[in-house]
This record gives C-alpha cells, structure tokens and sequence, in this order.
C-alpha cells in the first residue's frame, strides 16, 4: 500500500474544497466563469491555503490539462545536504551549511557567484563540470527526507524537482509526487583529474640539518596509497609543536610500501611491534612511524575535519577529488587496506565513525568508475560483476520499452528475447550492456526522422553514465531552517546528496534564472481552457529587489500569454510596481471551527480516531496554520489507537497552555526554583527548544489577564531574549533569566 502525506493526499481539488477562505473563493470563481485572470498576489499568513488556492484555481481553468499550463517556482534542499564542488579551479565535497558561509552574508536569498562549478550531465547525458550562476537560500519549516537503495539520503522541499527517466528523455517531477518504489537517478563516471603535485613549502619548520625537508611532494600511485593507508588507520602525533609523527600500524606484509614512500623522500622511519587488543602479553601487531613535523602538520590540515583529530574527524582530503584517475583508485586502495575488507573488484567494505569520511569516500568512488553505496559505519565499493545486484548498469525498463516499442521495426534482431525479464517477468531495470546490443542490431538507414531522435535517445542511454536508484523509503521531518539551491544556467541540473541524485534547480529566486525559466515556460501555447499559462511563484517576499525588477519587466513582456501568481507571506516586502500590477488576494489564518471539521472529515476517512482534547490541541499547536495540523495528525495517528492530546503535545514539542500559564504565574509569584523545575520538565519530557519556549510564552501572555502595562514590559524582554537567542547565545541560561526577570517584576508589583 502507498503511503502518502497527508497535506499532498487532502489538497483541496478545486476552488469548492477550499476551507473558510469564501471572500477569496467567490472571487477566484468569477474569474474562472470569464476564463481569464489578472496577475494574482496571495498574501498570507503560512498554512492558510495560498498554494492550494493556485492549483485549485489552475484545475479548475483548465481542467485535465492542469499541469501542461501550470509552472510552481519554488524548492531547495536542506543545510546539510553533501554536493561536489569546484570552487577557484579547487574541488572539494560541502554541504550547503559551507556554501552557506563562503558566499552569503545577512539576510539576503540570493548571491550571484563567478568562482563555483558542480556536477551535471550535458546534451550526451555524461557527467561534466557546469558553471554556477546563483546560489539561492529560503527558511522553511518542514522538508521530505527520501531514503535511497543504497543507504543515501536525500533531504528536500517537497516541491523541488528531482530528474527521472521518461521515453521523452530526462523529465522532472516534484519530489511530493515521489512514490515508495519509484527510480531517481545517480552516476558513475570516470572523471579526469589533473593534479599531481602537491606543495607542502609552507610546512617548513625550523629543522635540524638530519631532518629531510619536502617542498614538492608528487602525487603518484605510491603516495596516494600510502594517503589511503593513513586514513583508514593512521594517526598524527607532536611533541610541542615540532617532532611530528604519522604512525600506521599494519601488518608485516604491507610495511613495505611505507618504507618505499617514506625512502623516496629520505624520511626516517621508525619500527616496532606493540601487543594486540586480543592477547596484550603477546607482540604480534607491527607498528611503523615516518618521523616528519612537516609531513604530521600537513597531515593534520588536510585529513581532519576541522574539529579535532580522532576517528572521528577524518575526512578525505580535498585534493584527492582533483587528482588523476589512477592516483584516485590507489588511494581507494589504501583505505581498502586499512579499515576494508573483501575482494578488490569485487566488492570491499570499508568501516569508519566517520560519516563525512563515508561520504567523501561514496563520492570520491563515484567520480572514479566505481559503484558505492552508503550506510551506517560503512562504505561498499562495488564493481561491475562482483554482485548480481550491482545498480550502476541499470536503468529503468519502462520507459525503455516504450521507446524500443516506437522504432520495432526497424530493429532487425530478437530484442523482445533480450528484455525477456523486463516484458514477461516484470523486472523494473534493464542493463546498459543488454541496450547495447539493441542498438546493435538497429537498421539506421530505415530510419524515419522521428524514429532516428528515438533512437538516438535509445544510443544516449545505452552509454550514459547515469543508472537508476530505487526510492526506499519518504518521511516528513520538521527542519525550520535554510534550504538552499544552485542555478546552471542552460541546465539547471546538478548532483547532490549523500549518494549523488540528479535535481533540477527549482527555486527561482535570482534574475537570471526568473528570467530563463519563464521564457522557456511561456514560449509554448496553452493547452485546454485558457488562451494563457499559469507561472505560480512561491514565497515571492523572498525574492531580492533587484530579482523582483526583473520579475516586474517579466511581468508585463509575457503578459498575453502567461499569468502570475505571487504568494508571500509579508506583502510589504513586495515592491509596489508588483503589488499594483496585481489583484491582492488577503488570506486569514484558519478559524478554529473550520479547521476541527476538517481535521475530523480526515481522521474519519484516515480511520484514525481522536478525542475532542486532541482536536483542541491541533488547533492550538497549529495557530492557524492548516499544513502544521494535518502533519501533526498524520504523525500523532501513527503512536496509538486513539490519537490523544498528549501525543499531539509530545510530537510537535509544544507545552500544555495550561502549563505555560503555570510557569508564567509560578515565576511572577516570585517561586524562581519553582517555576525554573517546570522549565525543566518542558524541555526535557516534550523536547522543546529555547525558541519554541519563547514563542509559546509570547502567545501565553498575549492572552493572560495581565495588566496591560505588565504585557508590555514582559514581551519587551522576551523579545531581548529571542534575539540573543537568533545570536547563537546559551538557550538555558537565557530562559533562567527570564524567569528570574519574572520573579523580580512580580515581587516589584506585588
């Protein structure tokens, strides 16, 4: 059985289901009877219904043909979402988290870059490095997280687009129409590298005149070995800071190589046998350390992430990402040699605690012809016939069956006997090398013109260096945070995640990419009722000024054929030549009543039932916002039989009202132990960070008899507080002060 999320499964279907918004309703409708719509601005609070209303509206102008006239620009994935780079000509594996903090800076979502590159795929679908135009960046409280065959994980707004095989070719679909069992896509490629010296001039140390010193240290098959060999097990150790050592400890019959390496560069090295962990009487381990203070820092710096030098820290170090492909496969070697174990070019396991240096490595191998995988504690490197259920050779059957069904006529060979499995026994993926003997067997000359682009496309995939990667497993997870997207101009396509998958650039926020995407959408005729498109812009508010100028030209050249509608939550950050081109839409936050029979309609058709308190406190944790209720009961309905009250407290991390009025009177009592043991108790039994605690209080004294005099002086400094919090500063020394602040005022008015 599918598993659907709830706000996707219970979107209103046309203007008729949406919930208490009838004043924008009955005007939508009357634009929907004439068939034609100024530019739209939906201006509301989150939850309300703003998205919904636009595709509602959309479904109901054009009918079956909705998504053909329909565009939705907005997406990104989450901080921590890994991506290789090529930053100055240097790569290097980030997350967003680091884009982040090279290029942004305040508050603004957008930064044009001239320096950064990513992988994509070109017109051949090979993977190559592209040019970076923008990084975009928006908050957002929820984000899907897709499990991957293969142990990745990807982390994304559900309207992102993620790339799939379609018998047109490559297509995007938004990751909320992501199923359990459906194929994204992933790479291996053997990727060239060109580094192959590495300067380590600024490790010089004041040296003895015994002490070898190496300014440029080559990067051959040897080295890099060896560079392997100390991630997996090596560790860096000084005296001060000068008498550095790099000590591997490995057995007899791979010594040797570190003694070449180590010979090659006149380094001294020194040799012993230590006991092992199973027997500590007997000395059966060989230990060998190469005695360099300039090596051991250069080590240091480029091995470890930042944070320390144990297991724990260990990264593959950047430059390994530029060397050449045979420098990289002796350094996958080498950490195969250390921490692995298995067959080379078979399959081989490589353990670490370190998850980046999982990942690295996952890319690392990716970039080098060979297949990873990715779970937890360990890397599998797998290689064309070492498993019978090796992916990197796969690809989607049906849409490859549909195009060879297109052009059987001209294939002059049994193909069907070929994709026997696929056709007759319902096998999901085919194998490149099986396609490649249908090419094979394709009489060109009898091709008709539209047959050879089929068949070219058929020629594309048979040697391309994408393969599918099966969808495991969808979850929705709250985030609150920056989700980030990059725009390749001509391509909007890059890889990221744990495992590389192929997304499309669906945040439009920057003028560039306004502009491309809209030109490309609107240079097609609509199709059904409507003589226009629909350009949907998500969270326009987020948009620079300067994107919105453009926006604003955009607007007015496209007019005849395309109209836009514009949602954001603050209007008045949106500029007034865009406000005054648009009919204002104002959405409420949705009134309790309403929300409750409709929490009630799902739950009865979900099977799922709910107590009358647990109604209520959908409605309170929800504040309005419809989204936040629905997953609220959605992930409450999944802890018992009867979803209660207390689950829906307990998973949206949210105190008891009653419990915050508690804690507000305890500590305006003047009762600072008191009221600081139920802090206690919030924080550690529902999970709630300091800035939920802050908000729910700002509600709590919103609404309390308080002389209103005394909500002022209390909000003024709670609001000090959330903003030493936003800061970075200590969220339970803050919150104490708070409460002492309380406990002083109350004593004053007492």
């Amino acid at each position: 059985m599918e598993a659907e999320i709830w706000v996707e499964k219970y979107r209103p279907k046309t203007l008729d289901e949406i919930v208490d918004q009838e004043e924008v309703v009955k005007r939508l409708k009357n634009y929907v009877k004439q068939k034609n719509i100024p530019h739209l601005l939906f201006a509301g609070p989150p939850g309300t219904g703003k998205t919904a209303t636009a595709i509602a509206l959309t479904r109901d102008l054009f009918g079956e043909h909705w998504r053909d006239n329909f565009i939705e620009l907005n997406a990104s994935v989450s901080k921590d979402t890994p991506i290789l780079i090529k930053i100055d000509g240097e790569v290097k594996r980030v997350t967003f988290e680091e884009l982040d903090r090279m290029y942004f800076k305040n508050d603004e979502g957008y930064v044009k870059v001239d320096n950064l590159e990513v992988l994509t795929i070109d017109k051949d679908y090979k993977v190559v490095w592209a040019k970076v135009s923008a990084l975009i960046r928006h908050w957002v409280p929820k984000i899907l997280r897709v499990h991957l065959e293969g142990g990745g994980v990807i982390e994304l707004t559900g309207n992102h687009s993620v790339m799939i095989l379609s018998e047109d070719g490559l297509k995007t679909i938004k990751a909320n129409e992501i199923k359990e069992g459906d194929f994204l896509l992933s790479f291996t490629a053997e990727l060239k590298g060109n580094l192959n010296v590495l300067s380590l001039s600024e490790y010089r140390t004041a040296l003895t005149s015994r002490t070898a010193v190496i300014d440029d240290l080559e990067l051959n098959e040897n080295s890099a070995w060896v560079f392997g060999l100390y991630t997996a097990e090596g560790a860096v150790g000084f005296r001060g800071n000068t008498s550095g050592q790099i000590i591997n400890a490995r057995e007899q019959g791979l010594i040797e190589k570190i003694r070449t390496f180590a010979g090659h560069h006149n380094l001294s090295v020194y040799e012993n046998y230590t006991t092992s962990g199973f027997n500590r009487k007997r000395l059966s381990a060989k230990q060998i350390r190469i005695l360099s203070t300039q090596l051991a820092k250069f080590f240091r710096d480029y091995f470890y992430d930042g944070n320390g030098f144990k297991a724990k820290n260990k990264r593959v170090p950047s430059f390994m990402f530029s060397a050449k492909l045979e420098n990289r496969l002796s350094y996958l070697k080498g950490l195969a040699d250390g921490d692995g174990y298995g067959e080379w070019s078979n399959v081989v396991r490589i353990t670490s605690v370190s998850r980046n240096l999982l990942i690295d490595i996952a890319w690392l191998a990716r970039i080098s012809g060979i297949e990873s995988s990715i779970f937890d504690r360990e890397v599998r490197l797998i290689w064309k016939g070492g498993m019978n259920w090796k992916k990197s050779d796969l690809l989607p059957a049906k849409p490859i069956l549909s195009l060879l069904e297109k052009i059987k006529d001209k294939i002059d060979g049994n193909w069907r006997y070929e994709l026997r499995h696929q056709l007759y026994e319902g096998k999901e993926r085919v194998s490149k090398d099986v396609l490649k003997r249908i090419v094979r067997m394709v009489d060109e000359s009898r091709l008709s013109e539209n047959e050879r682009k089929v068949f070219e496309l058929i020629k594309k995939l048979a040697y391309t260096d994408l393969h599918a990667l099966k969808v495991k497993r969808i979850e929705l997870i709250d985030y609150n945070d920056y989700v980030y997207d990059v725009s390749v101009p001509n391509n909007e396509m890059f890889f990221a995640g744990e495992i590389p998958v192929l997304l499309h650039n669906s945040d439009e926020r920057g003028i560039d990419v306004v502009r491309h995407k809209i030109k490309e959408f609107a240079r097609t005729a609509p199709i059904g009722g409507a003589p226009f498109k629909i350009i949907f812009l998500d969270e326009a508010d987020a948009l620079t000024p300067d994107a919105q100028a453009a926006l604003r030209r955009t607007m007015e050249m496209y007019s005849k054929t395309c109209r836009f509608i514009l949602s954001c939550n603050y209007i008045s950050r949106i500029i007034e030549p865009i406000q005054s081109r648009c009919a204002v839409f104002k959405f409420k936050p949705i009134p309790p009543d309403a929300m409750k029979r409709r929490l009630k309609e799902i739950a009865e058709s979900e099977g799922v039932k709910i107590t009358e308190d647990a109604l209520d406190a959908l409605v309170y944790i929800a504040n309005g916002d419809f989204r936040k209720a629905i997953n609220a009961l959605q992930g409450a309905s999944a802890l018992g039989e009867v979803v209660t009250a207390e689950a829906i407290y307990q998973i949206t991390a949210t105190a008891r009202p009653e419990e915050m009025r508690k804690l507000i009177e305890t500590a305006l009592s003047g009762k600072f132990l008191e009221a600081r043991q139920i802090l206690d108790r919030m924080m550690v039994e529902y999970g709630m960070s300091g800035e939920d605690i802050v908000s729910q209080l700002f509600r709590e004294i919103l609404a309390s008899n308080l002389d209103e005099r005394v909500k002022v002086m209390l909000i003024d400094k709670l609001g000090e507080i959330d903003f030493r919090l936003t800061e970075g500063a200590h969220d339970r020394i803050q919150l104490d002060a708070y409460l002492a602040y309380l406990a002083t005022i109350g004593k004053r008015l007492s």
